[in-house]
């Protein structure tokens, strides 16, 4: 045969194995492959966009041996290369409170009640340290504490020092920003938890992250798309995603946050573009009409999905690069090494009551809130902790509006969870009072309030106290029209010895799912310490308690039962019972709220009620309450059941907006005043 023959058969058998299905064996394996990379922009939100681009990748068989990725890039791109797939971290983000995640919120479990009660009134808090001292929030408004917890949960087993492209399943890199030497950094090694959390510290709203001599915050000030890093770090084949605003040139920027995203990104837009030419391919996302901000679960699925059909638009490209790099088709081109459903309990989480202050450090906070009655209202609180392990400390409270307050305090702790202190309010109100739904009395009013703790117990679920009371009301005016019976010395005060116990276990003061709580109290009142008016004292007893039940995972219902009883003669009106309003002590120190009643309305000195609520979450963070109240008073125990019973009915929608509280309205009728009432509030109850 000649060599020519030889050679036509030869290529001939080459050809036809190649056409043959190939047969796995463990050598073939190995079979040499180019290095494919994929790289992740940063964007907030819009990082949903790189869930739904991996799982078009999943679905093609192609090989992705690196990730590297800039803030919300990074994250998604360290999840994917310690072994979650597309599903897994799809999960994360619709489950995931990113609010809360954001946010320095301590978990409730790891708060006293009063803390408790102080995060469900601020919208913001942040630490100062006094000079000399440590600084516990340096260059930051948030720690990120719950975003490194989040982390270390999900990225159990690698959250010690270790070298990312040889310790992970997938190599992996992420970029941040050093603000010393205002230079690019390429993190590969070290901390994953730290990593990840200086390539998202947006700069001014969270804490620089301090590794070696670097000050490290978000990576996209310098590289939100870093496909150069791709390169330099030996990818054969790079694949980008990024997100893509499609912003108009003519264009009229009058929202803000239009402005502000144009303004602050048009640098990193344009290194962004000139970073496309190390890609083979570049997927661009379109996200008009949202935000970097949108995390809601409807927004960042929406994101998700756009992510996904503009990978499969470029299936094509997908495939021919998968061929490029040498991929077979029984390749291993998917790692689904983790399970979800393990997260929770391969990590433990501390238990009981966590002391989060530092010694030295004064923790500054912030409250708004905008209604229909007050219309705005603010409050700065400030708590100094001094003393050893922070057993003593000093507060000072401010509120604005039409009850404006200033309170002065100091505790010291003797014994873990037991307090003592002294306390002063002093209140201007301005308040109106209605007679079955008709205003009959205008206030304006001094009240001040002085308190001697003489002993308190604050736990988790628990408050106590035992102490001393002072109250004195100073009456500028009261307008009467023809349906006003009362008469307001212009001075009166009294002296209180007091016992209130509290139980709580809800786990969120405005839309709970669950717990308990129960409170009540107990006070002796006089005006010389021993009688009331040259006769013994009287006396007020307050309780209230309710529960919430679960009848699905998004309705609710909580039944609720309150009275309050004042028992003496000659009776000041200011101690008497103020019974309406949406929240406890909202214009008059002794108000309790009643469903349908939407001003304060005198009762008399017994009151009972008794009231169901039924909550259903519609959507993430939007709900609908229905309440009904029923409710008896009369001026004697005998007669309290006598009468004609009042009730009421309310319907609202609340928005939980998160950092600024509840966004709602309400609208409600009350048998005893026969008006409706319509309410209109945003922010936290103060």
């Amino acid at each position: 045969m000649s060599k020519v023959k030889i050679m036509l058969f030869a290529l001939l058998v080459s050809l036809t194995a190649g056409a043959q299905t190939p047969v796995y064996t463990p050598d073939s394996v190995a079979h040499p492959r180019k290095k494919v990379a994929v790289v992740l922009s940063g964007g907030g939100a819009f990082g949903a966009i790189h869930v739904g681009a991996l799982k078009v990748l999943e679905e093609a068989g192609m090989p992705v041996d690196m990730v590297v990725g800039t803030s919300m890039g990074s994250i998604v791109g360290a999840l994917y290369s310690v072994g979650y797939d597309s599903d897994d971290i799809a999960t994360m983000f619709r489950t995931t409170d990113w609010i809360d995640l954001f946010l320095d919120n301590s978990d409730p479990q790891h708060l006293t009640l009063r803390e408790r009660d102080a995060q469900g009134t601020y919208i913001l808090s942040r630490d100062f340290y006094v000079p000399g001292n440590f600084d516990p929030q340096p260059g930051g408004i948030l720690r990120g504490g719950n975003v490194e917890k989040a982390f270390a949960r999900y990225l159990y087993g690698y959250t010690d020092s270790i070298d990312f492209l040889l310790d992970m399943p997938r190599q992996f890199a992420c970029v941040a920003t050093d603000l010393v030497t205002d230079s690019e950094a390429v993190l590969t090694s070290g901390s994953l938890v730290k990593s990840l959390r200086a390539s998202m510290s947006i700069p001014g709203l969270f804490t620089p992250v301090h590794i070696g001599g670097m000050e490290l915050v978000d990576g996209g000030a310098k590289n939100n798309f870093a496909a150069d890093v791709a390169r330099r770090l030996g990818a054969d084949i790079v694949i980008g995603v990024k997100f893509d605003r499609q912003l108009s040139t003519v264009k009229h920027y009058r929202k803000i946050i239009d402005v502000m995203e144009r303004s602050a990104g048009s640098d990193v837009s344009r290194h962004s573009r000139e970073h496309e030419k190390f890609c083979d391919l570049v997927v661009r996302v379109p996200v008009r009409g949202y935000t970097s901000g949108s995390f809601t679960k409807s927004a960042l699925n929406a994101l998700m999905e756009r992510g996904e059909a503009a990978m499969r638009e470029k299936i094509d490209s997908v495939l021919l690069l998968k061929a490029q790099a040498g991929a077979l088709d029984y390749d291993i081109n998917t790692m689904h090494l983790r399970d979800m459903d393990n997260v929770a309990v391969e990590v433990s989480e501390p238990k009981g009551l966590i002391n989060t202050h530092v010694p030295g450090t004064v923790e500054a906070s912030l409250g708004l809130r905008f209604d229909t009655e007050e219309l705005l209202a603010a409050q700065v609180g400030g708590r100094m902790f001094f003393g050893k392990n922070c057993n003593r400390e000093l507060d000072v409270t401010l509120r604005l509006g039409l009850r404006s307050m200033l309170r002065l305090g100091f505790e010291v702790q003797p014994w873990k969870f037991k307090k003592m202190g002294v306390s002063y309010e002093f209140w201007y109100k301005y308040s109106d009072l209605y007679t079955r739904g008709k205003r009959s009395d205008n206030l304006s009013y001094i009240y001040q309030h002085a308190n001697v703790k003489l002993l308190s117990v604050d736990a988790m679920n628990f408050y106590g106290e035992i102490g001393l009371g002072w109250d004195h009301y100073h009456h500028f005016k009261g307008l009467w029209n023809e349906h006003s019976t009362l008469y307001y010395p212009q001075n009166e005060h009294f002296f209180n010895y007091h016992l209130s116990l509290r139980y709580d276990s809800e786990d969120n003061r405005y839309f709970t799912t669950r717990g308990i709580r129960a409170e009540g109290s107990y006070e002796y009142c006089t005006d010389n310490f021993a009688g009331w008016k040259d006769h013994s004292g009287f006396s007020v007893v307050t309780a209230m308690c309710r529960a919430t039940i679960p009848l699905s995972s998004s309705t609710h219902i909580r039944p609720q039962v309150q009275g309050r009883l004042v028992f003496g003669d000659d009776l000041p009106v200011m101690a008497g019972n103020v019974i309406g309003g949406l929240s406890r002590g909202k214009f008059f120190p002794q108000q309790l709220p009643l469903a349908g009643l939407g001003h304060a309305e005198l009762m008399g000195s017994k009151f009972v009620s008794a009231s169901l609520r039924l909550q259903q979450c519609l959507a993430t963070r939007h709900y609908v309450h229905l309440e009904g109240s029923v409710a008896e008073h009369s001026d004697t125990m005998g007669d309290l059941f006598d009468g004609k019973p009042l009730w009421g009915v309310r319907l609202g929608y609340f928005f939980d907006s998160g950092i600024a509280g509840p966004l709602g309205a309400t609208l409600g009728w009350s048998s005893y005043s026969k008006r409706v009432n319509f309410t209109l509030s945003l922010g936290f109850d103060f």
